[in-house]
């Protein structure tokens, strides 16, 4: 084979949907573009690996490779990190006389892992292979380097508010409108429900001339962690992505603002866990939902929701200037609290046995579906941190071990949020009592009689603290008195502010 053609290399853009850098592959070489996914097991390592997260990612991969052989594509899933995988590629094109990719594309990912690992790569295909790389950006609808104070590089903004003003006042350039109004026609694609199989012009097999001297791992990855799956799983792909993004749009997004707190009610989007594996994008999202127009003024539902994608950006655009914030705390005061660390409370906070029904509810829907409301997580990470005083850090951990939203930005900020520890915080001395967040955004009760089935039959006002009511039930009574650990959380944050 003499034609050139591409190689798209697939990370968190598992979509062919308005993907940006495999539509410019794919302008470039008329449609003669390859997909490849290169598992790196230093991920696969991880302490805060999840087999539920990633059995939902191997689903989306799944959905990913039979949209890409339904219109005549193909995606080669290789069980080696990108750079083995692509030597292993170039010796196996070697070995049958063919040519090597004119170009590799791929997204750009803004974690501290990924960022090292893509330079590596950017660095070593033109120089030691030959073989050009083009990247564009996908993740984030605008990129850290592109939002910080007067325009100085590296003067990132370290605080919400200023940073959600400067953010919207950029969705009126032109730039930002164009990236947006470039993803209609991804959103045209997933519309057409039969796509033709003449979008891609070129398969592994026919690169190959028969069978891919490489094995392709998928099948197996599926099979070997099929049985660890401990949760339902949502559809994966771009398609259950946008289905979910219109039934939002249709029942939840003008209302937003009045329901997103309530856990007893559907009001959020539950968009998360697709954005997380890049089925889809807020690029995307605003295309469809037509927010160009949102004021930051406003408090309206298309507007709070918007903040709420802009707190996403901001957490990464934090996570890219200071990478350190993955391991310790963002406010250095913070980095040496002497967090108690008790196991007991640590394994009922876990177990959502701490005698708070709004804390053990939320406990409880996270290790039985993967997810858990906002508000909750919120509610929870207070609890963990402000009543039981233990390192945020093992939070954040668990949380992870346990979403299958687990983002590494989002997830890292809000729990420095609520421990007060990172970037614009809740102040350590505002600490959520949970019986008045239960009373408030649960006021009947029907978020914790769904998940803590002990008090099913308690009427509504006493379902919020049970015992101190004097109710009769099985329910744990309560490990802490919630004043008395305030004070103690006090003291334990005025030690290292004074």
């Amino acid at each position: 084979m003499t034609v050139p053609y591409g190689i798209h290399w697939f990370r968190r853009d598992l979509r062919i949907a308005g993907n940006p850098a495999l539509q410019a592959n794919w302008r470039q070489h008329q449609g003669r573009v390859l997909g490849l996914f290169a598992f790196d097991r230093t991920f696969l390592a991880r302490p805060d690996f999840s087999h539920n997260r990633f059995a939902f990612f191997l689903q989306t991969l799944q959905a990913l490779r039979t949209e890409m052989q339904a219109t005549g594509g193909d995606l080669l899933v290789l069980d080696v990190g990108p750079k083995d995988a692509f030597q292993r590629l170039f010796a196996a094109l070697h070995e049958h006389n063919l040519p090597l990719p004119a170009t590799v594309s791929f997204n750009r990912d803004y974690e501290p892992f990924a960022r090292q690992r893509d330079a590596e790569i950017t660095d070593w295909l033109p120089k030691s292979v030959g073989v050009a790389v083009h990247t564009e950006r996908d993740h984030l609808l605008i990129e850290p380097d592109e939002l910080t104070r007067n325009g100085e590089p590296g003067a990132f903004y370290q605080v919400y508010s200023p940073f959600a003003k400067r953010w919207f006042e950029r969705l009126r350039t032109d730039a930002i409108r164009e990236r947006i109004a470039a993803q209609k026609s991804g959103l045209a694609y997933l519309d057409q429900r039969r796509p033709t199989k003449s979008l891609f012009a070129l398969t592994w097999s026919g690169l190959f001339g028969g069978d891919v001297p490489l094995a392709d791992h998928l099948d197996a990855c599926i099979a070997d962690n099929a049985p660890r799956v401990t949760v339902p799983l949502p559809d994966a792909g771009s398609q259950a992505a946008l289905a979910r993004l219109r039934a939002f749009r249709k029942a939840g997004l003008a209302r937003y603002a009045e329901r997103r707190d309530r856990p007893d009610l559907d009001g959020t989007s539950q968009l998360s866990i697709y954005l997380k594996n890049g089925s889809i994008t807020p690029a995307m999202i605003l295309a469809e939902l037509g927010l160009l127009e949102a004021d930051f003024k406003q408090k309206d539902g298309v507007t709070t929701f918007l903040k709420e994608i802009v707190w996403r950006e901001f957490y990464y655009h934090v996570l890219y200037h200071r990478p350190e914030v993955e391991q310790t705390a963002f406010l250095e005061r913070y980095r040496d609290l002497a967090w108690p660390n008790r196991e007991d409370w640590f394994a009922a906070w876990k177990a959502g046995e701490t005698g708070y029904p709004i804390v053990d509810a939320g406990m409880r829907q996270l290790r039985a579906t993967g997810w858990m409301h906002n508000r909750v997580r919120m509610i929870v990470a207070s609890f963990l941190t402000k009543d039981l005083l233990i390192d945020w850090r093992r939070g954040e951990r668990y949380f992870m071990e346990q979403l299958l939203d687990g983002d590494l930005a989002p997830n890292n900020g809000g729990w420095q949020w609520a421990a007060s520890t990172g970037c614009d915080p809740q102040p350590y001395f505002r600490i959520f009592n949970p019986k008045l967040q239960s009373e408030k955004f649960d006021p009947d009760g029907d978020y914790i009689r769904t998940w803590v089935p002990e008090l099913r039959e308690v009427r509504s006002k006493a379902i919020h603290a049970p015992h101190e009511a004097g109710v009769a039930v099985t329910y744990p009574a309560p490990i802490v008195n919630h004043s008395v650990q305030k004070e103690r959380a006090l003291a334990l944050y005025r030690l290292v502010t004074q």
